[in-house]
């Protein structure tokens, strides 16, 4: 493609996100309700069977009434996002395609995927299908780039569907070098998305050992990101990034309840692809109607579990209310 039209597509895209921000809905408050992704763990293990007595939510600060706690029942969207630029050729490409193969297999009947890859242009390699549809794997190929941030972006201002989820994969070496749309813009966008967004980013052998993810039972990492919200091994909150691993990453996946996942050089794609999805399905989808709050602007939300117990908590940090509904909007 040639340097006019890449330049075309960026500006499409800006153009796209100050709409976006300019309608500030992807979460809807007033009667609609307002959801909320929570996981909880404890030594590393999903924490099942918890019910909306289980938790409290304060919404700027007052208690919530939760309505209902839905989890692995919900249909998933499933967005993987490659950043499919040159670093990337050889033989990691192939993995990259085999773990694009693998997590499809692990979808249900009602569950959809779709992929897009990133160079220095966006390409929707294909549409959201069912994991029997169709995955033209074998047109990928690494060249140029990396538009990152534009990437992220793009996939983050998809809205969800009603009834559905959606969780956005993200596999890039965390380097943006052509995106029109900046850091900041990135991590704007990521408070307003109703997707949650994991990232997993390839780490060298000489990396830190301390810094590097312990391994769960069935030998894929465990959650590392250096945001407030987000804890490293049951041992609470990260300070920065892994080592080689842009700080701005988990910047962004933070207020999405998401993760960063650093991979070594000997781990398997597909295993961490597992543990993203698996992850994701025993998330809870908090609910509830605001009250007692002025239902226009930002909220912060903080969730906490009441049961006994030491909880490691990764919950969705605010989203941006608005007191009407536009009158040609469906409930």
């Amino acid at each position: 493609m040639s340097g006019r039209s890449r330049y075309l597509c960026s500006f499409v895209a800006f153009a796209v996100f100050v709409s976006f921000v300019s309608a500030q809905e992807p979460f809807r408050s007033g009667v609609e309700g307002v959801v909320i992704p929570v996981s909880v763990r404890s030594g590393n293990k999903p924490v099942g069977g918890l019910s909306a007595a289980d938790f409290e939510l304060r919404d700027n600060g007052v208690v919530q009434e939760l309505q209902n706690v839905a989890s692995e029942k919900i249909p998933i969207d499933v967005t993987v996002l490659l950043d499919l630029s040159s670093s990337v050729d050889g033989p990691m490409l192939q993995r990259l395609k085999t773990a694009i193969a693998d997590t499809a297999s692990l979808l249900r009947s009602d569950d959809r995927i779709r992929l897009v890859a990133i160079s220095q242009v966006l390409r929707e390699v294909f549409s959201l299908r069912p994991k029997a549809g169709a995955m033209p794997l074998d047109t990928l190929s690494a060249e140029g780039a990396t538009s990152l941030y534009d990437g992220l972006a793009a996939t983050m201002m998809r809205p969800t569907e009603t009834g559905r989820r959606q969780l956005i994969v993200a596999f890039t070496d965390g380097r943006d070098s052509t995106s029109i749309i900046d850091q900041s813009t990135a991590k704007a966008i990521a408070r307003l998305t109703d997707a949650v967004v994991d990232v997993v980013v390839p780490v060298g052998a000489r990396a830190d050992v301390t810094r590097r993810l312990s391994q769960r039972g069935g030998g894929a990492p465990d959650t590392l990101a250096g945001a407030p919200n987000v804890t490293v091994n049951g041992q609470g909150p990260a300070g920065v990034a892994p080592e080689g691993v842009p700080a701005s990453l988990a910047e962004i996946v933070a207020p999405t309840a998401g993760q960063l996942l650093p991979l070594g050089p000997d781990d398997s794609i597909s295993k961490v692809f597992r543990t993203v999805l698996d992850d994701f399905r025993a998330t809870y989808v908090l609910q509830y109607v605001v009250k007692g709050v002025d239902p226009s602007g930002w909220h912060d939300v903080e969730v906490t579990v009441k049961k006994h117990g030491k909880y490691d908590i990764r919950a969705r940090k605010g989203y941006r209310g608005r007191s009407k509904i536009p009158s040609g909007e469906k409930p």
